[in-house]
C-alpha cells in the first residue's frame, strides 16, 4: 500500500514537474516573441523571423496557456506570414493556420464570445477571394449569434459576402433582401441605442453601416426585381407561413404593396394563419386601391396586435382614412390612440390638424368660428414638430400654409375677440387655442 501512494505521488509530481517545465518553456517563448511584437508594426510582412518561430512554438506546444498569444497570432498570420508569399499553394496553407487560431480561441476562450471571434475571422477571411465562402459562413453564424448586439463590422462584412455568394451563383437572390430586411433592424436598434446614449462615434458607425446596405440592396431592391424573385418562391411554397411573413414584410417595407403577389401573399397568409399581422397586410393594401370599407375591417383587427409598432400603424392607417371620409370625430380617436402607443410619433398630431383644417364647412355657427379651426389646426402641427423632430419641415409648412388662413382682426372684432385671448373652437372639435390673426 505504501509503495502504491509512493508511485502515486511521484507521478503527481512528475506531471507537477513536467506541467511547470512547459509553462516555464511556453514563458519564455512568451517573451521572445512579445518583445519582437512590440516593435513590429503589425501591419508589415517584414517582420522578425524569431518571433514569428517563438510564436509557432507557443501556438503548438501551449494554446490555452494565454489568450493574447491567440489575439496576437492573428496578426502574425496574416501579415508576417500570408502577406509574405506569393506562392498560392503556400498562402492556402497559412490561410488554413489563420481559420485553426481562430478556431483553438474559440475552443479554449469561448468566454470572449464565439460570435465575436467568428465575425473577427469572418473579417479577415474577406480579405482572400478563395475563402468567400467561409467568410459568408462566419459572418452569418457571428450575426446569428450576437444578434442586436452584433458589431457594425460584421453586419456591413455580411452583407457584402451575401451579395457576393449570389453574384457567384451560390445563393438565390431572395437572400439579399432576407439579410436586408434582418440586419437593417438590427442597424435601427443600434442607431437608436446610441442615439438614446448620446454616444456620437458608435451613432456614426451604424448610420455609415445604414448607408452601406442602402446603397447595397439598391440594384435588387425594386419592385419589379423583388416581384420576380419572390413570385417563383410563393408559386413554389404557397403554403409556407414563415416565406409568406417575410415576402409580406419585405413588400410592405419597399413599398410594393401595390402589386398582385402583395395582395395574394397577404390573402393567403390570413387564410392559412389569420393574425392581426396578417389582416395588417390585407389592410394596407385595400388602403391603397381605396377601397375603405373593406380596409377598415382589416385594419381594426390589425390594432389587436402585440407588435406595438404595427397596431400604432393600423391606428394612424385608420386616421386617415377618416380624414378621407370626412368622419373628424372618428378620426381623431384613431389618432390619439396611435399617440398613446408612440408618444414620439409626430404624425399623428399632423393628421389630428389635418382633420382640424378641414371642418370650417361644418364648423360654420359663425364665420369667426369657421376660421377659427385653422387655430386649432395649427396648435397640432406645433405639437407635431415638438415631439418629433424629424417632420418638422413638414410641419412648419404647414403651419406657414394654414396660419394665412387665420381670420383677420376685423373678422374677430365683431365678436370681442383679440390677439392672444384664449378661444374656444366648439363643434366637434371642442379645443381650446389662442387668437392670432392674418395679415393678409
Amino acid at each position: 500500500m505504501k509503495l502504491r501512494k509512493i508511485l502515486f505521488l511521484g507521478a503527481i509530481l512528475c506531471m507537477s514537474s513536467m506541467a511547470f517545465a512547459q509553462n516555464s518553456e511556453c514563458d519564455a517563448d512568451i517573451s521572445v516573441y512579445r518583445e519582437a511584437f512590440k516593435q513590429w508594426d503589425g501591419k508589415t510582412s517584414s517582420a522578425n523571423p524569431v518571433m514569428v518561430q517563438a510564436w509557432r512554438r507557443v501556438f503548438i506546444n501551449c494554446p490555452s496557456y494565454k489568450e493574447r498569444t491567440l489575439t496576437d497570432g492573428t496578426k502574425i498570420v496574416n501579415n508576417a506570414l500570408i502577406r509574405s508569399t506569393n506562392d498560392p499553394a503556400l498562402k492556402e496553407k497559412y490561410i488554413d493556420t489563420l481559420v485553426m487560431v481562430y478556431e483553438t480561441r474559440i475552443q479554449y476562450f469561448p468566454k470572449s464570445g464565439v460570435g465575436n471571434i467568428k465575425g473577427r475571422m469572418g473579417l479577415d477571411l474577406m480579405g482572400y477571394p478563395s475563402r468567400m465562402e467561409q467568410a459568408y459562413t462566419a459572418l452569418k453564424e457571428a450575426v446569428d449569434l450576437e444578434g442586436n448586439n452584433s458589431n457594425y463590422a460584421f453586419i456591413d462584412g455580411l452583407f457584402s459576402t451575401t451579395i457576393n455568394m449570389v453574384k457567384a451563383g451560390k445563393l438565390d437572390e431572395a437572400a439579399i433582401l432576407d439579410e436586408y430586411s434582418r440586419l437593417m433592424d438590427i442597424v435601427d436598434f443600434n442607431i437608436k441605442k446610441y442615439t438614446d446614449e448620446a454616444n456620437e462615434k458608435s451613432l456614426n458607425n451604424y448610420q455609415a453601416t445604414k448607408g452601406n446596405l442602402e446603397g447595397g440592396v439598391q440594384p435588387y431592391a425594386n419592385c419589379e426585381d423583388l416581384v420576380r424573385i419572390y413570385q417563383k418562391k410563393f408559386d413554389a411554397e404557397p403554403d409556407n407561413v414563415e416565406l409568406l411573413n417575410k415576402i409580406a414584410t419585405v413588400l410592405s417595407a419597399r413599398n410594393c404593396d401595390k402589386s398582385d403577389l402583395y395582395l395574394a401573399v397577404a390573402i393567403k397568409l390570413h387564410k392559412l394563419n389569420p393574425s392581426p399581422e396578417s389582416a395588417y397586410f390585407i389592410g394596407k393594401r385595400y388602403l391603397v386601391d381605396q377601397e375603405y370599407t373593406k380596409a377598415i375591417s382589416y385594419l381594426l383587427e390589425a390594432t389587436k396586435s402585440e407588435d406595438t409598432k404595427s397596431a400604432q400603424q393600423a391606428y394612424k392607417y385608420l386616421a386617415q382614412i377618416m380624414l378621407k371620409e370626412g368622419r373628424g370625430e372618428q378620426g381623431r380617436i384613431y389618432a390619439r390612440k396611435a399617440i398613446e402607443l408612440d408618444r414620439t410619433d409626430g404624425e399623428p398630431y399632423m393628421i389630428i390638424g389635418y382633420l382640424y383644417a378641414s371642418s370650417g364647412k361644418d364648423c360654420n355657427a359663425n364665420p369667426l368660428q369657421s376660421k377659427a379651426v385653422y387655430w386649432a389646426a395649427v396648435d397640432q402641427f406645433i405639437k407635431a414638430k415638438n415631439v418629433d423632430p424629424s417632420i418638422a419641415s413638414k410641419a412648419n409648412e404647414m403651419i406657414r400654409d394654414y396660419s394665412k388662413m387665420f381670420p383677420t382682426s376685423e373678422d374677430a372684432f365683431f365678436y370681442n375677440v383679440f390677439e392672444g385671448d384664449e378661444y374656444q373652437v366648439e363643434c366637434w372639435i371642442n379645443e381650446t387655442t389662442r387668437a392670432r390673426f392674418s395679415n393678409n
